[in-house]
């Protein structure tokens, strides 16, 4: 048989397997393919997500896991567990990919990958071959025998307020939020060491306020999250322009403007300035005397009635 002829055979074999085969499940696909991470230390907790997708979700299909890390095994889990099933018609699915490192685990590199395997579990045509496709998330683990404090700041905000309030002869301030986004690129808990607001009129010129507070939200290593401080304020209605800066230790991590909007007082639906702990130290100490004073009558008032009672009794 002529070489051309067994070519000629291969091709028309080729495309009989692929006539009957379930293509269906062709494109599948995984992202990101990789669990990366240089800052671990012992105890450490990090989780990666990855996003399993196929091209045509026109049946489930089985999803099965084989983790294969050496000295590391034990510490890696998928949130879904090793074997899971993606519904007929969802085309995308996470997977989280867990990391916890035990307290005697020995520092180094660990390196291995996770396989993922995806088999067609719908019912077939007869005749038809499922085609079983699957893919390779490499993973690359340091444990470090130390402890890094490090962080990243992503968003920040400061939302609409409103001025602050009398009543009687005490003020109660409005509450200014500002917000942040924060990733805790470390492995330890982490939070910025101070968070610093200049306010400003609306041209940038006078100074009104500074703010500032070393009370701060830690988040976990390796996690994002807002986290919010807030703080009493005696700004009036009106706009303002605020300097914000973000200390990571005696560095700043993060520095910039942020416009400040302060509405009239009971103009936002909901809105909570604050109570006692935000009066002055001077308003404070009046309102503690008072209810000293009060609490001091009251017990003479009491003392007075017991010793009618006592007498009146005496006197029967």
């Amino acid at each position: 048989m002529s070489f051309k002829k067994i070519n000629q055979i291969l091709v028309v074999l080729t495309l009989l397997f692929l006539s009957l085969a379930n293509v269906v499940q062709a494109g599948f696909g995984i992202s990101p393919p990789y669990v990366q991470n240089s800052n671990l230390t012992r105890n450490s907790y990090y989780e990666q997500k990855i996003y399993l997708g196929r091209s045509d979700p026109s049946e489930a299909v089985k999803v099965e896991v084989k983790i294969d890390v050496p000295g590391a095994n034990d510490w890696i889990s998928i949130d879904r567990g090793n074997s899971f099933v993606i519904p007929k018609g969802e085309k995308q699915v996470p997977m989280i990919v867990r990391v916890k490192v035990p307290d005697d685990a020995e520092f180094g590199n660990y390196k291995g990958t996770i396989r993922v395997r995806v088999i067609p579990i719908g019912s077939s045509k007869k005749g038809q071959v499922s085609i079983v496709l699957g893919a390779q998330i490499d993973v690359d683990l340091d444990v470090l025998d130390k402890t890094i404090y490090d962080f990243k700041v992503w968003k920040v905000n400061i939302p609409n307020l409103e001025e602050g309030h009398k009543i009687w002869i005490f003020f109660f301030p409005g509450r200014l939020r500002f917000e942040t986004e924060i990733e805790n690129l470390g492995n330890i808990k982490a939070a910025p060491t101070k968070i610093l607001l200049n306010i400003y009129d609306s041209k940038r010129q006078n100074l009104l306020e500074t703010l500032e507070t070393t009370k701060i939200e830690k988040i976990d290593p390796f996690s994002t999250k807002k986290i919010a401080v807030e703080f009493p304020t005696r700004l009036l209605a009106g706009s303002y322009e605020a300097e914000f800066r973000i200390f990571k230790g005696n560095e700043i991590a993060k520095q910039g403007m942020l416009h400040v909007s302060v509405l009239p007082y009971g103009t936002i639906p909901g809105y909570k300035g604050y109570g006692f702990e935000g009066l002055s130290l001077r308003d404070k100490a009046i309102i503690i005397s008072m209810g000293i004073g009060i609490v001091i009558v009251l017990i003479c008032i009491i003392w007075k009635i017991v010793r009618f009672l006592k007498k009146r009794r005496k006197r029967r």
